[in-house]
């Protein structure tokens, strides 16, 4: 029977919340790690801005770091995820270097493609990051096919969290995929960063449910609507999603309502504030996940205003030295632009 549950704190039996279990230091390392995704997305706009970045376009996250960083903390180092364009900075919580990353941006001889496409198409399965693709829905099917080949080889319990925007569950990939992953019972996390506007398209448009969490019934599996911006209720809600989908129950669906502070991309900061109002912008503005965060560990009484910098100007530095570093690395060699395309000895493509 299929469970939605909309805006709620999740507990364990009425009792002790997962928030509760963490340490002083995992909540210092959640701040951080917040900081971490805001410096990276305003980074890399301030490159795009200064000319210093002239390859493709810059897909910001700004306002949506809790999803990232909550949904990511509470996993195993074998468990799998599928990013998408929105969450670069999930590729370095579970495990690749910023300059790996930098240097995918910057289309570098020493990224992950060895300078071949772009962005957040690129993976590593020794990580357990499935590399990405453009088409959203897409991600869920190919998170099946991985974890059915897991199971296969005897591996049950090994979590897939796969992201994608609201926008996407209105595709057939996403209706076939969660059909295929409920139907066999699959360890499936689909996270649906819902940040209102598919582009520019509102969210009222794209879907005809009160949530985007009802559509979890048509497959009998939990679909969970919460607070996007609140990093401890995403964290919750995580945390209670892979104890049911390790225990063999299936796979849940996970809504996180959210915004996006600026366009679709770089290119679209203008025409975002023509189909968005003004109004909305500003109310959640005021609902940053790093100061809602911010302000929640202060009334705890375990750390003091010194203790949470803003930003951490460690993680600032990481940062620039990693862009650095992919500015100064070298360009791929025009002649490997057709290596590692397909596998000539079993002639098909990779």
């Amino acid at each position: 029977m299929s469970t939605t549950v909309r805006n709620r704190r999740v507990k364990q039996d009425g009792a002790i919340r997962y928030r509760d279990r963490l340490t002083k230091n995992d909540l210092l390392e959640i701040y951080r790690r917040l900081w971490f995704a805001r410096v990276f997305d305003e980074t890399l706009y301030d490159m795009k801005k200064k000319g210093r970045l002239r390859r493709g376009n810059v897909y910001g996250s700004r306002g949506q770091e809790a999803i990232q960083v909550g949904t990511t903390y509470p996993l195993r180092p074998d468990d799998f995820t599928s990013p998408i364009h929105r969450d670069m900075p999930i590729f370095v919580f579970r495990g690749m270097t910023v300059e790996q990353v930098m240097c995918q941006v910057w289309g570098k001889a020493n990224a992950p493609t060895r300078g071949k496409d772009s962005w957040s198409h690129m993976g590593d399965m020794r990580l357990g990051i499935i590399h990405s693709t453009s088409m959203l829905g897409s991600t869920i099917p190919v998170a099946c096919g991985v974890l059915w080949a897991q199971r296969l080889d005897g591996n049950r319990d090994r979590v897939c969290v796969a992201y994608l925007g609201e926008g996407a569950t209105a595709t057939g990939p996403f209706h076939e995929g969660l059909n295929y992953a409920a139907v066999h019972k699959l360890p499936l996390i689909v996270v649906v960063e819902n940040n209102q506007y598919a582009y520019s398209t509102p969210v009222e448009l794209e879907v005809p449910t009160p949530t985007v969490a009802d559509r979890a019934k048509g497959y009998g599996i939990p679909g969970y609507s919460i607070d996007g911006n609140d990093v401890l209720e995403v964290y919750d809600t995580m945390c209670e999603a892979l104890e049911y989908a390790r225990a063999g129950k299936g796979p849940v669906l996970i809504e996180c309502k959210t915004y996006r502070l600026q366009g679709h991309a770089d290119h679209d900061e203008t025409r975002a504030r023509q189909y968005r109002p003004v109004e909305e912008i500003e109310m959640w503005e005021k609902r940053d996940p790093i100061v809602r965060y911010r302000e929640y560990l202060l009334t705890t009484g375990l750390f003091t205003e010194a203790e949470l910098p803003e930003p951490p100007a460690d993680i600032v530095e990481q940062i620039q030295n990693a862009v650095e570093y992919a500015i100064q690395s070298p360009d791929p060699e025009p002649h490997t632009a057709l290596e590692d395309i397909y596998d000539e000895s079993a002639g098909v493509s990779r």
